[in-house]
């Protein structure tokens, strides 16, 4: 039995994942953006171990929300699962704290919780998508631009630079594919493949979780990722815009 916590848990992949997990006698905490999407997360799923609340693009909810989480215990593992984008209103916002809501939700949030949270004794994944083949590695105005393919390459960049820093944490990136859900639309897959993957990798089975620290991977296997992912400096500069923004600092090597 391992401890899960996963963001973004409220519906999609995140949701049918943590069913899966449950389903197989596994402990998962759940999150949802706020109340009313938490009422609805406990009712889809409940034996849940609890659902945590805090909307991403906010700096102080996301700080608020590593702490909540921090009170619950250490996690096995960590499924960075919650983002937006393609084209919705909201991916075209920028928040209060003056970044775009796609940066704050898909980039910095993941950064947030990865820093303050308690580190997860095993593994630790990062949602991509294989939009990030046309992200943009410059980070050009990057706290800014909308583009969801630019945020999912800073996923892979985070997962790479977390792998580089934890050597007892394995830390990778995927693409679940393109499924039906709130995001995906109309996508000829569905959340079941991409949810299988996750309960066994979260569980320390299946190739996932055999997978090198870093890797990036599919539904059917590890992958190559846009080869700006790997750049040490380009990683590195991430981090410093991450915690410049949010104030909160990256993280010595262990």
């Amino acid at each position: 039995m391992v401890r899960v916590f996963i963001t973004g848990s409220s519906d999609g992949i995140g949701l049918a994942a943590a069913k899966s997990l449950i389903e197989r006698g596994h402990k998962v905490t759940l999150h949802a953006r706020n109340a009313d999407r938490a009422k609805q997360t406990r009712e889809a799923v409940p034996n849940a171990e609890g659902i945590l609340i805090g909307d991403l693009t906010s700096i102080s909810e996301t700080k608020k929300l590593a702490e909540d989480a921090n009170k619950t215990g250490t996690f096995d593992a960590i499924i960075q699962n919650a983002g937006i984008g393609y084209g919705g209103t909201s991916t075209r916002e920028m928040t209060p704290d003056g970044i775009s809501a796609v940066f704050a939700c898909n980039t910095l949030a993941p950064y947030i919780l990865t820093c303050l949270m308690n580190k997860p004794k095993s593994r630790i994944l990062f949602m991509s998508s294989d939009s990030h083949y046309g992200g943009d590695e410059s980070l050009k105005d990057c706290t800014t631009s909308s583009s969801y393919g630019n945020s999912k390459l800073h996923d892979t960049m985070l997962a790479n630079a977390f792998a580089r820093r934890w050597s007892d944490v394995q830390s990778v990136s995927m693409h679940p594919g393109w499924v039906r859900t709130k995001m995906g639309g109309s996508a000829p897959g569905t959340t079941d493949k991409p949810a299988k993957v996750l309960t066994e990798w979260a569980a320390g089975e299946g190739f996932a979780a055999k997978l090198k620290s870093g890797a990036f991977f599919t539904t059917s296997g590890e992958d190559s990722a846009h080869p700006g992912a790997g750049k040490v400096d380009k990683q590195e500069e991430l981090l410093k815009i991450c915690s410049d923004l949010s104030g909160v600092p990256v993280p010595g090597n262990d």
